[in-house]
């Protein structure tokens, strides 16, 4: 063998450290071309500016090559001698394409294929080594955790958002409820859990998937010698081994809620510093796409302000990708969700991909009645690569899926995007219910929809039409309030969408046999057919974006969250507090959101001074009521009739609203969430104020005094409407419940003992009419099924569209007396119209 290196002239090697230059060095496969410019100029700032911080975000847009630029800083950093480097992706899916793409690069690496051990290439710094997150961030990780975590020169985590998602999965105990851990928590909690809400436990015995309850802080505390125990007992078990490790010590600094499926155990900020191959790492690289916001980072992963909000992106590339982005109903009312699922996503024969993504399984039906397949967890990336494979006869769904699934070219050209996503756990879900107006909770929400509109444009000169359907998701893309919450990429999209909408309608008038259906058609084929006008005209308006202003606001307010939770977490309990109290006093935007500071600051007080816990607790839910009832209980204010006109309160609350566009987005927004199958906080949210736009006071006192029914409307008359929902159980449920009648029995009772004998209407929302033989009631009961609601949503509809011809601040009263009445929304016509007398089932 011919030793070369002796006929150099240079006898020594010397190892490129400059990016490019190993890039140029490399031997990569013919497909593999030069740098692109963006990549370039990207690797080139972080060598001269960025390589010896510790913290780095780069941010470009989607099929910008991340990937290179991640793998060639780890190759800068090992040929440097400054190793071991590791390269993380979201999933194991996604490590094994980022290991094809080092392959065609001819970047070396190394991987877990021959064991279980960290392969010494790695470990000696010669060699980067790529995995998945669920490796690297769990309880018995193989890096190890604390003091015996492997020491790491260089780490990059590919997608980070998707990789916290994974982070906090990882570290949750999640149990269903048929565990023996959820009963124990359930038998040590349940007094306390019958406190926050009586209805809502019996619904979590009962089984109801959606319904759940936190578990008070105060409760934790006092009980966690009882808790640890129950949680010891089940140690060994997958749903709990690989978060007992991290969080065995830190447990009172957890926090649990019970639903009718199961228990979640968290920590209330993630110990990111038990993984030191990524906390004590010398340098960290996130990468992430231009449409996701990075503030999540600074609270998530323990990133500073400075870092989030000076990313390396190459700010001359503003727009990447052509997504056509429709709300197709501002071309028509009839095209609405169900109109375009039905229409759009019916089995037929295509040249290109047609896919759904929506929140929950609940919302599944439709799709499966129409011939869709609906992906599972067992066959998502099957259904992946059918699609990828050009198998495009029927429509695919994914459930939840905003992340982790890439649908680039034919494999998906018409994406709609159903309803407003949920959020997956349950201290999400808890957050966004409680902080609804909160910046923080709306760019999360923001977040998710983005993840979900980049999963069909993968590339800059890949192009997608995207369909926004269902009322929530509509309002809230279409609002000044929440469209703020997009990247102004996205904003921008919605915008042009939004004219096209107002083109295509302006463009048909005078053209004869042309229905709404066949604008949508013809507009959608537009870009699908790559019409020059329409190419030209969306890359003149996306040139014209400008960038959005910095959250500076929204970082601090992390950066608070951050540090005082984690001073908590070391016992500085008085510190904690008083970055709690800047969040109150700098960071409150309103009510609610102070509300949750102040359950916050109780939360904190709590362990120096139960009585002042309790003070802060009080106001807390003063502020906001979807907080924790405090320990000593609250009062419950009682509706009393005022000889108030029904129509003043109508047109105030009209008044809300600007335009009478805008009105209509806040009609169908809350019309949509008003649907079996919904969570039963919106679907509840909602009918309170379905009562209020129509005139009534409504008020929910089961969320507000954890005691009575879901809703309750009074104001006109001095009559009384007790609504109990049962939103959530299967449309095919043959009959009413022992359990389900024996609750609104309760319900019934209460009303009595509060109001006498006061005239109401009792209405079980419940998609069966038929009583169980077991079951009775006490008082006089009826039935709302799916077809009285929907006559009552279609009603309230049209009383509200009747004031498209005028203004709507400035309607007379007998107008909107005569809408009333011909949409039959009269006292006598709800007390009449929309429910129905039950059936009791044979024995």
């Amino acid at each position: 063998m011919v030793d070369f290196t002796k006929r150099l002239k240079q006898k020594v090697i010397e190892k490129k450290i400059e990016p490019s230059e190993i890039y140029n060095s490399l031997d990569r496969r013919s497909e593999a071309g030069p740098l692109r410019d963006s990549q370039e100029k990207i690797l080139t700032e972080w060598f001269n500016d960025k390589r010896d911080q510790k913290n780095t975000i780069i941010k470009l847009h989607t099929g910008e090559g991340k990937t290179l630029i991640g793998l060639l800083i780890l190759q800068s950093k090992i040929n440097e001698g400054k190793g071991p480097g590791v390269f993380v992706c979201p999933n194991k899916y996604l490590a094994k394409q980022v290991k094809e793409e080092a392959i065609k690069f001819g970047i070396p690496f190394c991987d877990f294929s021959n064991g279980r051990e960290l392969p010494d290439e790695f470990l000696l710094g010669k060699k980067i080594l790529i995995t998945h997150v669920q490796k690297v961030f769990n309880g018995k990780t193989i890096f190890g955790i604390w003091s015996k975590a492997t020491p790491v020169g260089t780490i990059v985590l590919d997608d980070s958002h998707a990789c916290i998602d994974s982070i906090k999965n990882s570290l949750t105990i999640k149990v269903n409820k048929n565990h023996k851990l959820y009963k124990k928590i359930i038998a040590i909690f349940e007094g306390d859990l019958k406190e926050q809400g009586e209805g809502s436990f019996l619904e979590i015995e009962s089984g109801e998937y959606n319904t759940m309850l936190p578990i008070p802080y105060w409760s934790w505390e006092d009980k966690k010698a009882e808790v640890l125990n129950a949680i010891l007992e089940s140690k060994e078990e997958r749903e709990v081994a690989f978060a007992w490790p991290v969080i065995k010590d830190h447990i009172a600094n957890c926090q649990a809620f019970i639903s009718g499926h199961g228990l979640e155990i968290s920590p209330t900020l993630m110990p990111i510093d038990a993984f030191g191959s990524f906390s004590n790492a010398n340098h960290r690289v996130l990468m992430s796409a231009t449409t996701q916001d990075d503030s999540f980072f600074i609270k998530g992963l323990g990133f500073d302000v400075e870092s989030v909000s000076k990313p390396l992106s190459d700010e001359e590339l503003k727009w990447s990708g052509e997504k056509m982005i429709l709300i197709p109903s501002l071309i028509d009312e009839e095209l609405d969700r169900d109109a375009i699922i039905s229409w759009i996503l019916k089995p037929m024969a295509r040249n290109f991909g047609a896919v759904s993504l929506i929140p929950s399984f609940n919302r599944t039906k439709q799709y499966e009645s129409i011939g869709a397949h609906v992906a599972k967890s067992e066959d998502l990336f099957e259904s992946v690569q059918k699609l990828k494979n050009g198998v495009f006869d029927k429509a695919m769904t994914f459930v939840n899926r905003y992340d982790g699934i890439d649908l680039p070219d034919d494999a998906c050209r018409i994406l709609i995007l159903d309803s407003k996503p949920y959020f997956d756990s349950l201290l999400d879900r808890y957050e966004e219910d409680c902080r609804v107006t909160s910046d923080i909770i709306n760019i999360r929400i923001a977040q998710k929809v983005e993840q979900g509109l980049g999963r069909s444009v993968r590339g800059e000169k890949d192009y997608s039409a995207i369909l926004l359907v269902g009322g929530d998701l509509v309002q809230f893309a279409k609002s000044p309030n929440t469209k703020k919450y997009f990247s102004s990429q996205t904003q921008k999209q919605i915008d042009i969408g939004m004219q096209i909408a107002e083109f295509a309608i302006e463009d048909s008038k005078g053209i004869a046999n042309v229905n709404s259906y066949q604008i949508l058609v013809d507009t959608i084929n537009q870009m699908l057919n790559r019409d020059e006008g329409w190419k030209s005209y969306y890359s003149e308006e996306m040139n014209g974006l400008v960038a959005g202003d910095g959250k500076q606001n929204v970082y601090r307010s992390l950066e608070l969250e951050y540090r005082a939770e984690k001073l908590f977490s070391i016992g500085e309990y008085d510190k904690a507090c008083q970055l709690a109290q800047e969040l109150i006093d700098k960071h409150s935007s309103d009510k609610l959101e102070r509300g949750w500071y102040l359950q916050l600051m109780a939360r904190y007080k709590y362990r120096t001074s139960k009585v002042d816990s309790n003070s802060f607790q009080k106001i807390a839910f003063q502020n906001n009521l979807q907080l924790l009832k405090p320990i000593d209980g609250v009062s419950y204010k009682k509706l009393e009739y005022m000889n108030h006109n029904r129509i003043t309160r109508i047109k105030e609350w009209i008044s809300q609203h600007d335009t009478y566009e805008n009105m209509m987005l806040a009609v169908d927004g809350i019309l949509q969430n008003l649907s079996f199958g919904m969570p039963s906080e919106k679907f509840e949210f909602s009918l309170q104020a379905l009562g209020e736009m129509i005139g009534f006071l409504s008020q929910r006192p089961d969320k507000e005094i954890k005691k009575g029914p879901d809703n309750l409307w009074c104001g006109v008359d001095d009559y009384f409407f007790l609504l109990e929902c049962k939103n959530e159980v299967n449309d095919d449920r043959p009959e009413i419940s022992k359990h389900e009648a024996g609750q609104m029995n309760s319900h019934c009772g209460w009303f009595e003992s509060e109001y006498g004998d006061k005239r109401c209407k009792r209405i079980l929302v419940i998609p069966t009419n038929k009583l169980s033989y077991h079951g009775d009631f006490t008082h006089h009961v009826e039935i709302m099924r799916k077809n009285r609601l929907n006559k009552l949503k279609v009603n309230v509809k049209n009383l509200f569209k009747e004031f498209a011809k005028f203004n709507i601040h400035d309607v007379r009263n007998q107008e909107i007396q005569k809408f009333i009445d011909t949409h039959e929304l009269d006292l006598e016509s709800l007390k009449e119209k929309y429910s129905e007398n039950y059936k009791k089932a044979n024995k």
